[in-house]
């Protein structure tokens, strides 16, 4: 009977997700004429932008074999993981308290705010790598069997993200500034990770914080598999992995143990 229980439980649940995940899409595309759009034009803009900088500005090529078009597939790779994560991550930090009115029905599973965004922005993701993945037809070398592991290395940066989303989201219940701080700190963020520049361009002096820092494993991760076509380096694997369970079970943990004063506090 418990297992009985605690299979609708979790039946239930999923469905609670799928339900906002399928109404955050839909709001997103079907709700607005310009949703779509924006949504694949807004990051090839930026890319646009870029690439016009730093090829054509500054004239840098990230390898000396690179042209302009792989020079932006390049930057593109590197935009698109961070596109997911930081909108996640600030779309999640304010769930909690923009859904009030829910958090504070009684049976109401708060956990599944932050992780409906989560999906919703991995779906998003997917649509950046359908794009990415012409232009590596169109401009680039191809594409090769090396992106069937695209799949584990995107469920492993959804877990990731959802870790984070969860610290953060009971983290701003408590602190009302953890929004305004973490805008800055995504801008710190952006600019240690290497996607404006390959990880060889890091100051040898400030490797440690390039070892450190999760996305520049995961980014490096998908420059092998979709640009280079080969395996990535099983140690970024094994980082990116550690720092993903890490992430996931601090911030699941820390989000369990508060939850239950969400009703009180939002």
């Amino acid at each position: 009977m418990a297992m009985d229980a605690a299979t609708d439980s979790l039946k239930g649940y999923l469905a609670l997700v799928r339900s906002f995940v399928v109404k955050d899409i839909r709001t997103r595309y079907v709700g607005s004429l310009m949703g779509f759009f924006w949504t694949v034009v807004h990051p090839l803009l930026e890319l646009l932008i870029y690439t016009f900088v730093f090829t054509v500005i500054l004239r840098v090529s990230f390898e000396d074999h690179y042209s302009t078009g792989t020079n932006a597939l390049f930057l593109f790779a590197g935009m698109v993981p961070w596109f997911s994560v930081s909108e996640s991550l600030t779309r999640s930090t304010v769930t909690i308290r923009e859904n009030a009115h829910l958090i504070k029905r009684v049976r109401f599973p708060s956990s599944v705010l932050p992780t409906y965004i989560n999906l919703s922005e991995g779906f998003n993701q997917l649509i950046r790598f359908a794009l990415l993945f012409g232009a590596a037809i169109i401009v680039g070398q191809g594409l090769s069997w090396h992106l069937l592991i695209l799949i584990p290395v995107l469920l492993l940066q959804l877990l990731f993200t959802q870790g984070l989303s969860l610290f953060l989201a009971a983290t701003q219940v408590f602190f009302k500034d953890t929004q305004h701080l973490l805008a800055p700190l995504l801008m710190i963020w952006l600019f240690i990770t290497p996607i404006f520049y390959p990880a060889r361009y890091f100051p040898q002096e400030f490797s440690p914080v390039l070892m450190l820092n999760p996305l520049s494993h995961l980014v490096g991760i998908y420059r092998e598999l979709i640009l280079n076509h080969r395996l990535p380096h099983w140690g970024s694997v094994v980082i990116f992995a550690t720092c993903a369970g890490l992430a996931y079970t601090l911030g699941s943990l820390l989000f369990k143990r508060h939850s239950q004063r969400f009703p009180d506090l939002v």
